[in-house]
């Protein structure tokens, strides 16, 4: 576990840098997962059966589907995907998001 912190905008350089998609850490009982998404490309549906999943968008353009609804998130932008909803990342042209789970 860490306790100095977390750079994300060096994680995502180092990422970028060396091709890699993802990158987790645990930071107090929290996973902090730092994902490159690819343009164009649509997630695989997920769910979460015992944490809720909060989606924040470091840049580029993604959207969180939901079976009834799709929140579109820029830079900036987050959500909350709640316990048990089934849902999928998409991004027209590429995003660097930050997602936060509980540890499992």
């Amino acid at each position: 576990m860490r306790d100095d912190g977390l750079d994300f905008a060096e994680v995502f350089a180092r990422l970028a840098r060396d091709g890699q998609r993802e990158s987790t850490t645990e930071l107090g009982g929290v996973a902090v997962h730092l994902v490159r998404v690819a343009g164009g490309g649509e997630g695989r549906w997920d769910s979460h059966a015992a944490t809720s999943e909060t989606v924040i968008v470091w840049s580029g353009d993604f959207a969180v589907e939901f079976r009834d609804r799709t929140l579109h998130l820029g830079p900036g932008r987050c959500c909350v995907v709640p316990v048990g909803a089934e849902h999928r990342g998409t991004s027209k042209g590429g995003a660097e998001v930050i997602l936060f789970t509980a540890a499992a």
